[in-house]
């Protein structure tokens, strides 16, 4: 890797060699070496994660940076993250036997900060859950009541990528970060729900 600090886009590395590319980030002044940190383009990246994003030699996996400038993106992951991994609302079929996840490291300046509110006060969760309220379907689902928080992130994150919002696109959305019982549950359940 070159002298200079994290960009955005895709690297293979280990999590010390992250910690460290993230001290050297956040402290240039401190002149740290850089690791064994590759930087991959999208099509390699793509490429490693379909083979699946096993670690290498070095323990090094797939780390997606994505650079924050304010709160607004950071509130747009999910948007810019299409950007690079253009289908990761679909399951995650690559997945196998000590396959790791993909890490998504955002990249921000200290002032760049999350939503301070509570996920009701947000105009799009608090849509959502009125939704809910009145009719107990969202996007014109039948949402059970303990699904809820699980379903809204993933149903705005879906219409963000411009994707439809049924059973099947929502638990294939969840694969990528819960564990396959627990999707199937879900999946089972909205089914069920929406017959």
């Amino acid at each position: 890797m070159s002298d200079t600090h994290l960009h955005e886009g895709w690297y293979l590395m280990s999590t010390s060699g992250l910690e460290r590319e993230l001290k050297r980030w956040r402290s240039p002044g401190l002149e740290l070496p850089p690791t064994d940190a590759l930087p991959l383009t999208i099509p390699g990246a793509l490429a490693y994660r379909n083979a699946g994003n096993l670690p290498d030699a070095r323990g090094r996996t797939l780390r997606l940076v994505l650079e924050v400038s304010d709160a607004e993106e950071l509130k747009s992951l999910s948007a810019k993250r299409m950007e690079y991994e253009p289908d990761y609302h679909d399951p995650p079929n690559w997945r196998r036997a000590g396959s790791a996840h993909v890490n998504v490291v955002p990249l921000r300046d200290p002032e760049v900060t999350g939503d301070p509110r509570a996920w009701w006060e947000n105009p799009q969760l608090a849509a959502l859950e009125a939704e809910w309220s009145a009719t107990e379907t969202v996007e014109g689902l039948r949402i059970p009541a303990e699904l809820r928080g699980f379903v809204y992130k993933t149903v705005l994150a879906l219409k963000a990528g411009g994707r439809s919002v049924s059973p099947d696109t929502i638990a294939d959305s969840l694969e990528r970060w819960l564990p396959p019982l627990e999707v199937a549950q879900i999946r089972e359940a909205l089914k069920e729900a929406n017959p």
